[in-house]
């Protein structure tokens, strides 16, 4: 620092001049260094970047927050159903992708082809329902049954074919004409009737006197324990007893 009054270069500590001994001023220190104010926010904001940088790459590497074989294993197992457990089996290599319910079909109508032809019932025993009175004995004969070879059966009444039955002193009587068609299969022994379709009259007799007539009723028939033979077939149940003669071999 020059002193203004005798041209003096230097102060002392006090301020003053070394000549002359005038007061100029404190001796100028080294020069302080200005902070820049940008200078933490921007190192904090490059760290922040790096750790962000850092992360990213390493989610990509792996994938996710865990690895892929971890995640299957702790993915939960999916819920048993609530419904009835199958038990059919798998297919076997090299089985047919069509064979399902249709390779279990029920048997062929024609497996006893024995029963297949015209018959002519000789005797019809059967305990029949009487309205408001009971059920007891009826017999009769006379009603042709026509199975083919494709399921199908005709009971056959014709004109008219009498069951005759008693309770104590009555008597009745029932006329049935027209037919009834039945689906039919043979089954374990047994004849098995469903569908039944009627086309005819039923009329009721008591002790001589009508007592009613109406559309022939297409009655459901249980199946029937089958005994066949070449010129004779029974067909039975607890409560029924048809027995028949062969008239044809083709219906």
């Amino acid at each position: 620092m020059q002193c203004p009054r005798c041209g003096a270069i230097g102060v002392d500590a006090q301020g003053l001049c070394l000549r002359c001994r005038l007061y100029v001023g404190a001796p100028a220190g080294p020069p302080r260094l200005q902070r820049n104010p940008l200078l933490i926010p921007g190192i904090v904001f490059a760290v922040v970047a790096v750790l962000l940088i850092t992360a990213v790459i390493v989610y990509a590497a792996t994938g996710g927050d865990q690895p892929a074989e971890d995640t299957a294993a702790q993915r939960p197992a999916a819920p048993a159903t609530t419904g009835a457990t199958s038990t059919a089996p798998s297919p076997s290599a090299g089985s047919s992708p069509s064979a399902g319910p249709s390779a279990t079909a029920s048997p062929s109508p024609s497996a006893d082809t024995c029963i297949v032809g015209v018959w002519l019932e000789e005797r019809h025993d059967e305990n029949m329902a009487i309205l408001n009175t009971g059920v007891f004995p009826f017999h009769g004969s006379g009603t042709y049954h026509r199975y083919n070879d494709s399921g199908r059966v005709v009971f056959d009444y014709g004109s008219g074919v009498r069951m005759t039955g008693a309770k104590g002193s009555t008597t009745y009587e029932f006329v049935f004409t027209g037919i009834i068609v039945y689906s039919y299969v043979v089954e374990n022994g047994q004849v098995v009737y469903s569908n039944p379709r009627a086309d005819g009259t039923e009329t009721l007799f008591r002790n001589g006197h009508q007592d009613y007539t109406s559309k022939l009723e297409a009655r459901s028939v249980p199946p029937r324990k089958l005994n066949c033979g070449s010129v004779a077939m029974s067909l039975t149940t607890p409560d029924v007893i048809v027995e028949l003669k062969r008239t044809s071999a083709r219906q």
